[in-house]
């Protein structure tokens, strides 16, 4: 289980001693302090020299007496009081509270801002050790309050590093804190005292690996590394080396490889030995119980783990942390679970209560996983079952405290695998008649919904569940200012002449923007989870035979700000129960649902597998697939072959087909010709559609109509909702023109990201005859075109347009995807307005208020960008759901202009006729295919959401009489013979290389 021994991070005493000092001190080297501060009672550093001196409880008493004496003789000077508060924190931290209060009153009764902020920092740590929670946090806004007052750079950092302390120490708003520390690095970098840069980084790091964003964790250690070496500070160096081997651990989670478990322990070990060196007991306490969970299972590295961990525990009572207490309780009972069941319960039960006295509720998630842990190992697998089900109750209540969507699917992505385990051992249990099938079906089905596209599901039943949350004029006067400016910013990142000095001022710029606009927009509405979550108390007080009792009902939920786990009644979020599920779906469709987890975890304990559930009216199946790590490079191998153009990925395709999809295909009722798939993991990269059965086979989209849904919840969300009348209008922008002279294409540099491309790209000649085709397909339907191409295309005009009778939104334009901040990519429109950049982004797209729309994304990767573990891949398609959008087209990849608009011609004919979504796609892709088009023009080309949406009603025509009907079906059989020869045709200028290369690629969109 990765380890979580970096998260909580301190700010620690605002005035920090050397990390080694000797056991105690010379008398007279605190006699020379006093001497020292007689003589200069103005310097605050005088009075910091008993504190550096205070070392062991001799050397702190006499400190004590010596800071009492000279407070009597200089009561103007509270920076005595504010050591003296130092030096008691340690073995007496009720005086120390009330020594740091003192002195914050009096630095503030002369108006000394730098030192009431510092007294103010040490004062909430000393509240937040005791549980005083609310106190502590009046002075992180008093703290706050003042250091903007003064003015002064530094003072800020340290208060928005306080800020971040208090929603990152209980693990709350995790995404306003990475937020308000990557503030603080534009503040401290590069011109900051380097004491004040190791505290930052040493904040942002972990904050960054808990939402999940593990490179930039590395990139903060690895700098704070590079200061710790060069201000020689062993301490900071033996924290780092600690931090950088739990980061290494925590990425197995999401890779595993139960071979890096030699050189994961290497490193702890390493870690260990600097901690030791420096004299650090906070990092030796974490590098033990690190050291203690990577060993084996072998005699002697069993009692090794014990003494680790006991030494673990008992400098972590001694340092009073008792969230490293926690830590060492809960790796403890892990490996006694093996050996020493009543041990290792007690170990759990020990460090639920600790969890549950300092009310952190990442701490109690973890605990509750641990707990789990402990009961697949010692329990009946049905009641072990039911503990790893409370335990996602308590992720659940951890994902209610994190206040934006973006944060809670970047938190929750680090949680994935505890879902993939549960569903997994689930169905084990099922096969092996631990629990009746039907029964183990419905509880993985259950477990795998609770997984997939949380955000996006909850926004949408919230959206009309919930009352809207309205904005105050001044807060939305507030918001479009930062937008307005956020807007001017992008505009000068498009110039492609900007100096690399500036363009690095202006990204900076442009991260603040980002995060003030996050910040002032409307709090999201919430759902909650219909599951109950642990209430620890009641744990503590069940007995032994009780231990194994289920979830509770569901109905209700925890208040995840009461720490005794009171249920409170809020708004439900109606996951989808697999009946329910069968019952909707029509008898021509299958639900193919996948959960592509791992069968072991690193340290060799059953992960739960990888599966694919097959879901039909008549029933559900469960098939076992390859595991993750083995689908990854599968897939990347056909989409390259796929990118060669030359047949070359039939194998690959059918050797997929073979594992993936192969088993439950043949079971399926014989009236089935729709797949709804809703992938998992590297199958959100995977072109289904050119999956075959045997190599030389036609294609899976020649038999099936193809859709992906991001769940089955979400599926039943959209078909509860009555369809809107195939009739209105369509938008179509065809290749906007921002009037831009451009020289040809250039790299892009790695910071000029989305704003050097988007300056690079060209026009688009073949998406205005695409503009103009799907406008004369639609002009004889019930849904009227409005066709704007070139300068009139424009973000101006999209956003003026009237959503209440759209139909369509076809856009055929580039658009650029930012995998490393998905929310700069964009559709690269015309502006159409001096306050528009014409990038479309999503913040902007989930604003557009399309009901139930059909929208066609006409370009290059619309429906990829950053994956995340349960919620998905954060695509351009997925902003358009956020939205209102019922179904979306897009690609998986590039697309040559004039093949995107040929498929589309075909894609609207069809359309244009009253089929729906996926109908329509299907025959446009099988046309291409039946024409000897090459996979990499047809089958990246997807629909996601709603399948059966037909969004298009033809206009009324007279019946066909007799002998129009004779007169059709001649033409319809010279048709064919006609379209045989033509096939046969392309196949041979294909197989003899009859098409110039450079003639086919025109422009990528």
């Amino acid at each position: 289980m990765g380890g979580l021994g970096g998260f909580t991070f301190s700010v620690g005493l605002a005035l920090c001693a050397p990390a080694r000092a000797a056991a105690s001190a010379e008398p007279s080297a605190l006699a020379r302090c006093e001497e020292s501060f007689d003589a200069h009672p103005e310097d605050s550093e005088a009075a910091m020299c008993f504190f550096r001196n205070a070392r062991g409880q001799e050397a702190r008493d006499e400190a004590r007496r010596r800071l009492q004496g000279l407070i009597a003789r200089h009561p103007d000077r509270p920076w005595l009081t504010l050591v003296l508060g130092h030096v008691e924190l340690p073995s007496e931290p009720a005086l120390a509270e009330a020594s740091y209060r003192r002195a914050a009153l009096a630095f503030r009764s002369q108006g000394d801002a730098e030192g009431e902020v510092m007294a103010g920092i040490n004062l909430r740590n000393a509240l937040g050790m005791r549980g005083q929670t609310e106190e502590a946090h009046q002075w992180v806004l008093r703290v706050g309050e003042v250091a903007r007052a003064s003015g002064d750079p530094w003072l800020e950092v340290r208060a928005l590093i306080l800020e971040a302390a208090e929603l990152s120490d209980l693990g709350q708003d995790l995404g306003r804190a990475w937020r308000l520390l990557k503030r603080a690095e534009g503040l401290a970098f590069p011109d900051g005292p380097d004491g004040l840069k190791k505290q930052l980084l040493g904040s942002l790091a972990p904050v960054s690996a808990n939402l999940g964003r593990f490179d930039d964790a590395q990139d903060a250690y690895t700098r704070l590394a590079e200061l710790a070496e060069r201000t020689k500070d062993a301490g900071t160096e033996a924290r780092v080396r600690f931090a950088l081997a739990n980061l290494a651990w925590r990425r197995q989670d999401a890779r595993p490889d139960p071979g890096a478990r030699a050189a994961l322990l290497r490193l702890a070990r390493e870690a260990l030995e600097a901690a030791r060196h420096a004299g650090s007991k906070v990092s030796e306490t974490m590098s033990l119980r690190l050291v203690a969970e990577l060993l084996g299972d072998g005699p002697g590295e069993r009692d090794e783990a014990e003494d680790a961990l006991g030494r673990c525990i008992d400098l972590a009572r001694e340092t009073r942390l008792p969230e490293r207490r926690i830590a060492c309780l809960w790796t403890r009972a892990e490996r006694r679970a093996a050996v020493d069941a009543d041990a290792a319960w007690r170990d759990v039960d020990e460090a639920l209560s600790l969890a549950a006295e300092h009310d952190n509720p990442l701490y109690l998630a973890s605990v509750w996983r641990t707990r789990a842990a402990v009961a697949f190992r010692t329990r009946p697998l049905p009641e072990a079952l039911g503990h790893a089900e409370r335990a996602l109750d308590a992720v659940e209540v951890l994902r209610q405290w994190q206040r934006d969507a973006s944060s809670q699917a970047e938190l929750f992505s680090n949680w994935a695998s505890d879902y993939h385990r549960l569903a997994g051992r689930t169905l084990e249990a099922g096969e092996a008649s631990a629990l009746p099938p039907r029964e183990a079906l419905e509880r993985a089905f259950a477990v795998s919904e609770r997984l997939r596209a949380r955000t996006l599901f909850e926004s949408l039943v919230a959206s009309r569940a919930l009352p809207t949350q309205e904005e105050t004029p001044e807060q939305r006067r507030a918001r479009d200012s930062v937008l307005r400016d956020l807007s001017a910013t992008q505009r000068r990142l498009l110039d492609p002449a900007l100096s690399a000095s500036e363009r690095t001022r202006l990204l900076g710029e442009l991260q603040e923007l980002e995060r003030r606009e996050r910040d002032l927009r409307p709090a999201t509405r919430r759902m909650a989870p219909a599951f109950a979550s642990p209430s620890v108390m009641e744990h503590e007080q069940r007995s032994e035979t009780q231990r194994a009792e289920p979830p509770l009902a569901p109905g209700s939920v925890t208040d995840p700000r009461q720490a005794q786990g009171s249920p409170v009644q809020r708004a439900e979020l109606p996951f989808a129960s697999l009946a329910a599920t069968e019952q909707s779906l029509g008898e021509e469709e299958a639900l193919l649902v996948f959960l592509a987890g791992t069968d072991h975890d690193v340290q060799g304990e059953r992960a739960g597998g990888a599966w694919v559930l097959a879901v039909t009216r008549e029933g559900t199946r469960a098939y076992r697939i390859p595991e993750r790590a083995r689908l990854r490079p599968a897939v990347a191998l056909l989409s390259g072959l796929i990118e060669r153009r030359d047949g070359s990925e039939s194998g690959a395709a059918a050797a997929l087909y073979s594992q993936l999809l192969a088993p439950a295909l043949r079971d399926l009722p014989s009236k089935v010709s729709r797949l709804l798939l809703v992938p998992d993991g590297p199958l959100h990269d995977l072109p289904f559609a050119a999956l075959r059965e045997h190599a030389d086979g036609p294609p899976l989209m020649a038999r099936y109509e193809l859709a992906r849904v991001p769940s089955a919840s979400l599926l039943h969300h959209w078909r509860a909702q009555p369809a809107q009348p195939p009739e209105g209008e369509a938008l179509v922008l065809a290749d906007p023109d921002r009037g831009e002279a451009l020289q040809g294409p250039k790299v892009a540099s790695a910071r000029g990201g989305v704003f050097l491309e988007t300056a690079s790209l060209g026009a688009l000649p073949e998406a205005r005859r695409e503009g103009r085709t799907v406008s004369e397909s639609l002009e004889d339907t019930a849904v009227k075109p409005r066709l704007l191409m070139g300068a009139e295309a424009s973000e101006h005009a999209l956003k003026a347009s009237r959503w209440d009778a759209m139909r369509i939104l076809h856009v055929a334009a580039h658009a650029v995807v930012d995998v490393e901040s998905p929310e700069r990519s964009a559709l690269v429109l015309a502006p159409g307005a001096a306050g528009e950049d014409g990038l479309l982004q999503p913040r902007e797209i989930a604003e557009l208020r399309l009901r139930d729309a059909l929208v066609v994304l006409s370009s290059c990767r619309g429906a990829s960008g950053a994956l995340l573990a349960g919620e998905g891949v954060l695509s351009l398609a997925r902003a358009f759901f956020e939205s209102g959008a019922r179904a979306v087209v897009a690609s998986l990849w590039p697309l040559r202009d004039a093949e995107a608009a040929e498929l589309l011609e075909r894609y609207y004919r069809h359309l244009a006729r009253g089929q729906g979504a996926a109908a329509a796609l299907r025959e446009a892709q099988r046309e291409a295919w039946e024409d000897g088009e090459p996979a990499a023009m047809w089958a990246g080309l997807g629909v996601m959401g709603d399948a059966a949406l037909v969004p298009v009603r033809p206009a009324d025509r007279g019946a066909p009489s007799g002998l129009g009907l004779a007169v059709g079906a001649g033409s319809v059989a010279l048709g064919l013979f006609g379209l045989g020869l033509y096939v046969r045709r392309k196949r041979r200028e294909r197989a003899g290389g009859g098409v110039n290369p450079e003639q086919a690629a025109g422009r990528a969109r």
